[in-house]
């Protein structure tokens, strides 16, 4: 018995090390997992939320990371869970990070996030015209040194930023058609 164990936990580090898991994509479910948290805690009678929707537009995936429906407008999350500094501003194409002396270029998310709100636009056409917000998450991981008027935050910071938006811009039939039309189109809806 014990040397079955043996070759199973062989053949199982030998996959790790020919087909390893990709360390971004489980820093970022990581991310995204801390922020599901926090967006549960929100009334559930006025906010609706998804999380992981990918649309197709056009022949090409975006993948949202977090989409919530709610009377005062349709809010776009994107999360990411980065460490060390993180210097950049609304306007630039890309954001620098400063981790153990070395130095890294990042996408700027708040330009991927508009990309996101792109593909809301495209997927509710019928619907619109609808408030969206584009909020950015970051973990506590991160030291910001972001420059924007867009909110750039810390995830224990995300539910004071919901308490900002306080005038009433959908109604209950306005709301309930935009979550049918996003779980008509949502690629991930039956995961």
């Amino acid at each position: 018995m014990g040397f079955v164990i043996f070759i199973i936990l062989i053949i199982a580090m030998l996959y790790l090390v020919f087909f390893p898991p990709s360390s971004a994509k489980i820093l970022g479910n990581i991310g995204e997992r801390e922020v599901r948290k926090k967006l549960k805690k929100l009334d559930k009678n006025r906010y609706t939320i998804f999380n992981d929707v990918v649309f197709d537009i056009k022949g090409k995936s975006s993948q949202i990371d977090h989409i919530i429906v709610s009377d005062y407008g349709i809010f776009v999350i994107e999360t990411k869970n980065y460490k060390g500094s993180i210097y950049g501003s609304e306007y630039n194409e890309y954001w620098t990070q400063y981790l153990y002396k070395k130095k890294f270029k990042l996408y700027n998310p708040i330009k991927q996030n508009q990309g996101h709100i792109y593909a809301m636009h495209y997927v509710l056409k019928g619907l619109l015209p609808i408030d969206f917000y584009s909020i950015i998450v970051f973990t506590e991981r991160a030291d910001l040194k972001i420059k924007s008027n867009t909110p750039v935050i810390y995830s224990n910071r995300l539910l004071k930023v919901f308490k900002t938006y306080d005038e009433i811009k959908l109604n209950i039939y306005m709301k309930q058609a935009i979550i049918d039309t996003i779980n008509k189109h949502n690629l991930n809806s039956n995961k």
